[in-house]
């Protein structure tokens, strides 16, 4: 099968999110290096803390990384390599008989887990026309958390052989993923820039990546804090499975409307829309019951199609040709200093009561709502 051609935006589009979701169905590992290290290596939970620790702060170099590695040999080679060195890594957790290994392959991980994501961001950035982009990146998103809840199955399934068999699972889904990379996506790099990082870097993308870090580390807190919350209301484990089984589906369904009407709206309205959807959503939570629970799931995966879409198809026009991989390598940094804080501002709230975390995190996002509906967007989307 021949690379598909750089003439075919939608297919290219279509390839990458093919390579994300083939990787993604199997990339359920993350969440079971803590049990790798502590219940198979006997390591203090302490000591496991500080690994996880490391981790987290090796992938914001690795997300630098991956953007110098697209920047210089192109999206295709960056994505194939990314995903092929967390293979291995993958499969080194998964063998590795010591401590000293299997710590070393988690760090090696770390180094490994973000090299895709510039690339994958770049291809979107620079081979969409940008009245198409917060659809597109949005589709990406939606899909992805679709294959997360599969993978969340395909876990459940393999945790009876042991915690190693799902990080197999997760090499050979990232190796799968690499073979992909190579077969479907082009060959052929974007336009060169003289200077990426220097062009990229200006003060409209500095300001764009701080409103980002503060909408970033809403979702971490989400992401980190959801299954402690409902497990703290009273509810079964398995709550959380279906709540993000809804999120998910609901993500789907506001995609598809978001690339029905995104030419006709202005970046800001869909910035204001998304953060009083997902404060609605948040409020509902608040509540602590089953139906509020559903609904307000509904509502938080519908946001997350227009803000997640729309934060990055921003950032994506702050750039110009060849300068797709430095800017949303810049831009998700936001991600990185997120992943640090929301655990350390939403654990102490969590302990006060799930529904003044989710009362605080709603007040936030509307917080958000009103800046954007004062202040506006630097870069609105145009009717083409």
């Amino acid at each position: 099968m021949s690379a598909v051609p750089l003439t075919q935006p939608s297919s290219v589009l279509h390839a990458v999110v093919a390579v994300r979701v083939v990787n993604r169905l199997g990339g359920f590992g993350m969440s079971f290096l803590g049990l790798r290290l502590a219940r198979d290596l006997g390591m203090s939970l302490s000591a496991v803390g500080v690994v996880l620790a490391v981790f987290g702060a090796c992938t914001v170099p690795s997300r630098i990384l991956g953007g110098v590695f697209a920047t210089r040999v192109g999206a295709r080679w960056t994505i194939a390599g990314g995903l092929l060195a967390g293979a291995v890594a993958l499969l080194a957790i998964a063998l590795g008989d010591s401590v000293p290994v299997v710590v070393a392959a988690v760090l090696a991980l770390g180094l490994a887990y973000e090299i895709v994501e510039p690339a994958t961001q770049a291809v979107i950035a620079e081979t969409i026309e940008p009245s198409r982009q917060a659809s597109a990146f949005a589709l990406l998103w939606s899909t992805l958390a679709v294959a997360g809840v599969v993978s969340g199955l395909l876990a459940a399934l393999l945790g009876r052989w042991g915690v190693s068999a799902i990080f197999v699972c997760d090499a050979v889904s990232s190796a799968l993923a690499a073979v992909a990379a190579l077969v479907l996506l082009p060959s052929a790099h974007a336009e060169r820039h003289p200077s990426p990082w220097r062009s990229a870097l200006t003060p409209r993308l500095l300001a764009w990546t701080g409103v980002g870090t503060v909408h970033a580390t809403l979702v971490m807190v989400i992401v980190f804090m959801l299954p402690l919350a409902v497990d703290r209301a009273g509810h079964p484990t398995s709550m959380t499975g279906w709540l993000l089984a809804a999120a998910a589906a609901s993500a789907i369904g506001a995609q598809r409307l978001l690339a029905r009407v995104e030419t006709r709206m202005p970046a800001v309205t869909a910035l204001v829309v998304g953060h009083l959807v997902l404060a609605a959503g948040l409020g509902l939570w608040a509540t602590g019951s089953v139906t509020g629970l559903v609904a307000g799931a509904v509502l938080e995966g519908a946001s997350g199609a227009f803000l997640l879409g729309t934060y990055q198809a921003t950032a994506a026009r702050m750039g110009g040709p060849g300068l797709g991989a430095a800017v949303m390598t810049i831009f998700g940094l936001s991600w990185g200093v997120a992943t640090v804080v929301a655990p350390l501002v939403s654990a102490p709230l969590l302990d006060r009561g799930p529904a003044v975390l989710w009362l605080a995190a709603a007040g936030l996002s509307l917080a958000l709502a009103a800046g954007h509906a004062a202040r506006g967007v630097a870069e609105p989307v145009s009717v083409p």
